[in-house]
C-alpha cells in the first residue's frame, strides 16, 4: 500500500510522576521489551528526582509543573511519530496492540483521530462499546478514556488541537481533559472514528468513578458550564438528585455537595469573564 503507515510510525506518549528509573515500563509492556517501542515519557518531578533514558527509542522529558493536561501538551509538542497513542503509567498493552493501531490507520488514512477499546484486568470490556466502527459526535465522547485515544500528529498540529489546561488531574478542575480535547478536535473539523478493537488493559476502577467526591463535583459542574452555559444549573440539580437516588450521599449531605458544584460553576464563570478560557477552543 502506497504511503502505508509502519509500526515505527507509532509513538507512545506516557504521562507519569516522580520517576527516577525506567523499571515501571516493564509492567506496561509485557509482550515485548519496552525499548522495542517508540516512547516519549513526560515525568512530572523535582530537580532531585530525574528520570534518564539510555535507550534511543525511549525519550524522557522531566518537567517541574503540575497538571496532566500540561504533560499531554508537552508530549504532543515534542512528539516525532506520525501517529501518537495517549498513555498512562498504570496500564498494560496486549500483544499485537501496535499492529491493530497501524492497521486501523492504513484502512482509514484520512481520519485524524481513532479511539479504541479498553479491556479490564478481568478480561472484560471496560464499558459498553459500539458493535462496529462509527464516527463519534459531541454526544458520544464522555465515556472515551484517554488511553483509548490515538491521532495523526500532523493533523493535530495543523489545527492546533491541544488539551485544555484548566481541566484534568492536577489542574483547577480535575476531570474531563479527554472530553474537552476530543470536543475541541470535532469543533476544529477533525473527525474521530471509533474502532471496536482492544488495544489496552486497565483495572476496572477509574478516578472518574468517584462520583460523590468534592473534587469531581466541583470539576464536573465547571465542565457543564463550559458545555451548556446556564444549562449547567439544571445539570447541577439533576446530579444532586442522582447522588441522592443512588444513595451515594445521605440527604443531609446533598446541600453541601450542591454548594461545591455551585462554586465550580461560579469559578469557571469568573475564568470566562477574565477571558482566560473560552467556551469553544
Amino acid at each position: 500500500m502506497e504511503n502505508a503507515f509502519k509500526n515505527d510510525d507509532l509513538e507512545i506518549l506516557i504521562a507519569t510522576m516522580n520517576r527516577d528509573t525506567l523499571d515501571f515500563l516493564d509492567a506496561i509492556f509485557t509482550s515485548s521489551p519496552f525499548h522495542t517501542f517508540r516512547l516519549l515519557i513526560v515525568n512530572q518531578t523535582t530537580q532531585e528526582k530525574l528520570l534518564i533514558s539510555d535507550y534511543p527509542n525511549v525519550k524522557v522529558i522531566n518537567v517541574f509543573e503540575k497538571g496532566l493536561s500540561k504533560s499531554r501538551n508537552i508530549a504532543l509538542h515534542q512528539a516525532t511519530g506520525k501517529i501518537v497513542l495517549i498513555a498512562d503509567d498504570d496500564v498494560s498493552y496486549p500483544e499485537g496492540f501496535r499492529e491493530i493501531i497501524i492497521n486501523a490507520y492504513n484502512q482509514n488514512q484520512s481520519v485524524p483521530l481513532i479511539c479504541f477499546q479498553t479491556l479490564t484486568t478481568d478480561g472484560k470490556p471496560f464499558c459498553r462499546y459500539p458493535k462496529g466502527p462509527v464516527f463519534l459526535g459531541q454526544n458520544d465522547l464522555e465515556k472515551v478514556l484517554s488511553i483509548e485515544v490515538t491521532a495523526q500528529t500532523k493533523a493535530l498540529r495543523e489545527k492546533n488541537c491541544v488539551y485544555n489546561e484548566w481541566f484534568g488531574l492536577g489542574a483547577r478542575f480535575q476531570d474531563a481533559e479527554t472530553l474537552f480535547f476530543l470536543r475541541s478536535a470535532l469543533h476544529k473539523g477533525l473527525r474521530v472514528l471509533f474502532c471496536p478493537e482492544n488495544i489496552v488493559i486497565h483495572k476496572s476502577y477509574s478516578s472518574s468513578d468517584e462520583v460523590a467526591s468534592d473534587r469531581l463535583i466541583y470539576a464536573k459542574m465547571a465542565g457543564f458550564y463550559k458545555r451548556f452555559k446556564t444549562g449547567a444549573y439544571y445539570y447541577l440539580l439533576k446530579y444532586m438528585f442522582f447522588l441522592g437516588r443512588k444513595k451515594y450521599v445521605p440527604l443531609s449531605g446533598i446541600y453541601p455537595k450542591f454548594r461545591v458544584g455551585l462554586q465550580g460553576i461560579r469559578d469557571y464563570r469568573e475564568i470566562l469573564k477574565k477571558k482566560e478560557d473560552t467556551l469553544y477552543d
